[in-house]
């Protein structure tokens, strides 16, 4: 008896790689912000030398009246050059995303063909097939046949993506090609972003995080990439959105200031405000290609990538506001959120991302195999030093908080239906930040993690904050002079710190061993202070199972207390600390 299956055939015939040169494109775009930068030059040397001492009369006023005039057109062109410059950069961004896909489905391809073979060598070499052999190789077949029709379909959407992409470029150009577009006052953005924005729901525009969710969630793939490229300043900071998308328009943003204000300082233009922006940019970069590096210490075939959810190098008189994380934000099951204390600045960019790396490793490798993302986030202005007043006082952390607030708002807004375990760290007067923003709220965050610090702020028992005393830590070194500053029992009276001492019997939290090994014999500001996220340390390891949700398993110190004949005891003062011991500090695979 004849039995016939029926293979598939191997479909499509072809799979074509998109058009196009990623590379060449950014190099364009180079091209374009520098234009822009010699734009904007040329504006801010006509407005400068509108005033020309003691000239007077109707030609110095012509004079003033044509320099206005180029300055105001320049200063347009200027706008319109880096729009254009900023879509052939989001061109290109989404050019190397369809590659990349073109790569996985050539290889999906490969690997159904090598199942088709198989299936006919192994139909072909069955000379009495049995019924349940039969009704496994037509089982084969239909599962060979729907991995084509999915594949097939993928094509198509892959196809249709690369037309969006290619569409949208067009219409970048296409929008300013006139003198008069040009000139206009958005440079002449494409109609199908300028449309898209303006819909209810568009972030900038007042509406909640849950709104501006829902309005991403409403526009085609096309009108997403096409706000990405005209309005990457709102998209970068607009709280409920993906951070994908986030992290997309801030690098855009990124782009343009390292190309123009590169440009405008080999020429020697670049005013004060400018040259910090450069800075800023600058560290951005080098924190996102070490993010970008980074290798999963469980298997080092898995990068998890940089992410820019925050970019604002001119806020605050160029300190900066900036945020950058290491993981997928958006889909990791246990993400963290640490805010800096005072001194950090956009400068220390590099240095809160690698120590957001040793975060993300402590907390894989001493963990229950959860995928993590870390995240630094600077996004208040953090006092300056000790010799700043805004150190003393609480006004800083209250507003921070604030920030703060609304920042975890935005990533809890952004995955509704996958939260992720959520664990916000501050350090040092960050954690008067910290302790605002959770002050009280129940439902943002899982976990909250005070280090270094000075004072709880609003928070006399860690009860006062979202998550409660069950999940409320503290690490303290005993040789950490700031950390000793916080309120605490009849000294807490004299009022000097920034709250209660959230590591003492009065608060009443969960407080981790957090010795340095290195340790002197004497309180200090310096490693006592900063050392709390760094390799092999008692308390990165704590720190690392308390976003892996498993804060039961810290490795609990004693509170500190105030005894009414005298100042408070840190119990923790003369227990010889660990390091590079399994369970007890941060062991790792990389050294």
């Amino acid at each position: 008896m004849t039995v016939t299956i029926e293979i598939p055939a191997s479909v499509p015939a072809r799979l074509e790689r998109p058009e196009g040169d990623a590379g060449g494109a950014d190099a364009l775009a180079t091209t374009l912000y520098t234009a822009a930068g010699r734009y904007e030059e040329f504006a801010d040397r006509s407005r400068e030398l509108q005033e020309l001492g003691s000239w007077a009369g109707v030609a110095y006023q012509g004079y003033k009246e044509a320099s206005a005039k180029a300055s105001g057109e320049h200063a347009a062109m200027a706008t319109t050059v880096r729009r254009v410059a900023r879509g052939v950069t989001a061109f290109a961004d989404t050019l190397r995303d369809l590659v990349s896909d073109h790569d996985d489905l050539v290889e999906r391809k490969r690997g159904l063909d090598d199942r088709r073979a198989q299936l006919i060598a192994d139909i072909n070499a069955a000379t009495d097939a049995t019924d349940n052999e039969i009704a496994a190789f037509r089982e084969r077949s239909v599962d060979l046949r729907a991995g084509y029709s999915d594949l097939v379909r993928a094509d198509d959407d892959l196809r249709r993506r690369v037309r969006e992409n290619e569409t949208l470029l067009r219409q970048v150009f296409e929008a300013a090609d006139t003198l008069s577009e040009s000139l206009s006052e958005d440079g002449g953005v494409p109609p199908i972003a300028e449309s898209a924005m303006n819909r209810p729901g568009a972030p900038g525009s007042g509406a909640s995080p849950e709104q501006v969710r829902r309005w991403w969630e409403g526009l085609s793939e096309a009108e997403r990439e096409a706000v990405i490229a005209a309005y990457p300043e709102r998209i970068g900071q607009g709280d409920g959105l993906p951070a994908d998308a986030r992290d997309q328009a801030n690098r855009v943003m990124l782009d343009d200031d390292l190309a123009r204000l590169g440009a405008k300082d080999d020429d020697g233009t670049l005013s004060e405000l400018e040259r910090r922006i450069l800075a800023n940019a600058g560290q951005a970069r080098d924190a996102l290609v070490n993010a970008d590096a980074y290798t999963d210490p469980l298997d080092p075939s898995l990068r998890p990538g940089g992410t820019l959810w925050l970019y604002d190098p001119a806020a605050y008189d160029g300190d900066g506001r900036v945020a950058v994380a290491v993981g997928d934000l958006d889909h990791a099951s246990d993400v963290a959120v640490m805010t800096p204390g005072i001194n950090t600045d956009m400068t220390d960019t590099t240095y809160y991302t690698d120590r957001m790396m040793n975060l993300y490793e402590s907390t894989r490798y001493n963990g229950d195999g959860s995928s993590v993302a870390t995240m630094f986030w600077l996004g208040y202005d953090a006092p300056h030093g000790p010799t700043d007043l805004a150190t003393l006082s609480e006004g800083r952390a209250e507003e921070g908080g604030r920030n703060l607030a609304d920042a975890i708002d935005g990533l809890r807004a952004s995955r509704p239906d996958d939260p992720a375990h959520l664990t916000a760290i501050g350090h040092s007067y960050g954690s008067t930040t910290t302790a605002y923003a959770t002050h009280g709220d129940a439902s943002d965050v899982d976990e909250v993690v005070l280090i270094g610090s000075p004072g709880a702020g609003p928070a006399g028992h860690a009860d006062d904050l979202g998550p409660g005393a069950d999940h409320v830590y503290v690490g303290r070194d005993s040789r950490d002079f700031v950390a000793v500053l916080g309120d605490e029992g009849w000294i807490g009276k004299l009022g000097i710190g920034l709250g209660t001492d959230p590591s003492s019997e009065d608060f009443d939290a969960h407080r981790f061993e957090a010795e340095d090994v290195d340790r002197s014999w004497h309180r200090n500001t310096g490693d006592a202070h900063s050392s709390y996220l760094d390799n092999d340390t008692e308390s990165l390891y704590n720190i690392g199972r308390i976003v892996d949700g498993h804060g039961g398993d810290i490795n609990e110190a004693p509170q500190s207390y105030d005894p009414w004949y005298g100042p408070a005891v840190d119990p923790e003062w003369d227990r010889d600390p660990t390091a590079d011991q399994p369970g007890r500090s941060d062991t790792t695979a990389r050294r």
